[in-house]
Parts: structure tokens; C-alpha cells; sequence
């Protein structure tokens, strides 16, 4: 039997040996940037840094019954996080995430609320300066946005059937203004 005493065959050996394992582990590095996202994303619990960095804040009222309402809301207080919006949430985080434009003082006259990129129907419960819930809108999941021209000072939005669930409908007042901001 004839042994490999050739030192260079051997660190031939070795070299080939450690190259496969690092090509191996840069595609697999490769494969979970490219294909981890993608299975996220399909998985519908994406939410994008736009809504991530919105405050969050923790906002209380009554049902039309008079029950206690709590909401843990995301927060559109600026121009670009209102234009922002819901676009781009996963339809499995929108399951709970509840958004809430706010404008620094009424809007008197007609606001679009853009609904484009939204992968799941929603509803936008229109709220007064005095609290109380005036109507509550629907848009489909194809809806470019929503016009409100109740005069209102803010807007929850949310997944449709979410809104219900959580007590708020037409009567309903909550209190954007007492709201208390958490992050």
C-alpha cells in the first residue's frame, strides 16, 4: 500500500478542503439575506421601519355601551408618517396593529388618506376634537385611499373587523388628546 507522503498533496488536501467549507458557509450567509426577508414577507409579518418608528401610544375611551376601551396605537403624527400610513404591514401584523393619524388641529375640509400598498382591507373609525367617533369608513385591500370630509381631528385605522372587536364604532368616544405616549 502506498501512503500520500507528498507534503504538498497534503496541504493541497487540506486547502481544497477549507475552501468548500467557506464557500459553503458564504451561500448559506447569501441564502438567509436573500431568501430569509422573502419567507418573512410571505409570511405576512412584516412591518416596515416607517411604522416602526412611529411613538406608540396607549389611548383610552368608552364603546358606545359606556365599557372601557384601551388601545395600544402606532402613532402618524407627521406629514411623512401619515403619508406612510399602513403600506407595505404584512397581513399577519396587521391583525393588531392599530394606526392613529393625528393632526394638531381640525381638518375642516376633505382629507385623502392613501390606502395604496395596504395587502388587507381596512376601516377608519373618524373621530371629532370632542372624542367621539363620527363614522367609521371601509376601504378594500385595492383602494388607492379614503376621503374623509367629516370635519375630524383624528383617524384610527386598522384592519377591517379589528375596529369592532376592540369597541370602537360610531358613538364610541376616545380621547386622542389624553392619550399616553409609552416609546
Amino acid at each position: 500500500m502506498q501512503e500520500n507522503q507528498n507534503p504538498k498533496n497534503w496541504k493541497r488536501s487540506v486547502t481544497l478542503g477549507v475552501t468548500v467549507v467557506v464557500a459553503l458557509g458564504v451561500a448559506y450567509m447569501i441564502g438567509a439575506f436573500v431568501v430569509g426577508p422573502g419567507s418573512v414577507k410571505a409570511g405576512g409579518g412584516v412591518i416596515p421601519t416607517a411604522v416602526l418608528d412611529m411613538p406608540t401610544g396607549i389611548l383610552t375611551g368608552a364603546d358606545g355601551d359606556g365599557n372601557t376601551i384601551t388601545l395600544l396605537v402606532r402613532i402618524a403624527e407627521t406629514t411623512e408618517a401619515r403619508t406612510a400610513g399602513l403600506r407595505n404591514v404584512g397581513v399577519k401584523a396587521l391583525d393588531s396593529m392599530v394606526l392613529l393619524y393625528a393632526h394638531a388641529k381640525a381638518q375642516t375640509t376633505r382629507v385623502s388618506y392613501d390606502t395604496s400598498g395596504i395587502r388587507a382591507p381596512l376601516e377608519l373609525a373618524v373621530i371629532d376634537e370632542s372624542g367621539s367617533v363620527v363614522t367609521v369608513k371601509k376601504a378594500s385591500k385595492t383602494s388607492m385611499s379614503v376621503s374623509v370630509s367629516e370635519k375630524h381631528q383624528w383617524v384610527l385605522a386598522a384592519k377591517q373587523g379589528l375596529l369592532a372587536k376592540l369597541g370602537i364604532a360610531q358613538g364610541s368616544v376616545v380621547k386622542p388628546g389624553d392619550m399616553r405616549r409609552i416609546a
